[in-house]
């Protein structure tokens, strides 16, 4: 039996600190240019924006397996069907299509509010956010400037 993500106080001041850093000026360009370019979990990534100094390459290790089985049967499918959905398809509506691919973009987003849920509960908060090891963990470079761009909203927001 799968376990249930508790909708606990953590999970939903992640959430709710995830949505408001999505939505800093150029944060969500850069999150969707790291993900695409480099492979980066935008969720594991402001999970590790939100631990701050608490996101050391344990915690970050941890995170990453524990939610990796729902990033791959959940998460990858969702965005890869919605990306898919962007061209026409042979005797579907574009209306219809779009409308299609927007009920799945919202369950892409709600799979991913899930995954932040597995996450809220490993590590500590601790201090300012510093994604140096999350670059360092997933083989990313320190001084990327859309990571550091991630960062420097996060610490606003801190």
């Amino acid at each position: 039996m799968e376990r249930e993500v508790p909708d606990t106080e953590a999970a939903r001041a992640l959430w709710d600190f995830a949505v408001r850093l999505y939505g800093e000026p150029g944060v969500s360009e850069a999150c969707l240019a790291l993900q695409d370019r480099f492979g980066v979990d935008i969720p594991l990534m402001l999970w590790a924006a939100w631990l701050g100094a608490g996101a050391d390459l344990p915690a970050l290790r941890a995170g990453d397996r524990a939610v990796g089985p729902w990033r791959a049967r959940a998460v990858r499918p969702l965005r890869a069907l919605r990306r898919h959905l962007r061209d026409s398809v042979a005797g579907l509506d574009d209306l219809a299509r779009e409308e299609w691919r927007g009920s799945v973009k919202r369950l892409e987003i709600e799979a991913e509010r899930l995954a932040l849920g597995i996450l809220a509960g490993i590590g500590r908060r601790n201090g300012c956010p510093d994604l140096a090891p999350f670059a360092a963990a997933f083989g990313l470079e320190p001084g990327c400037p859309e990571l550091k761009l991630v960062e420097e909203a996060a610490r606003r927001l801190a």
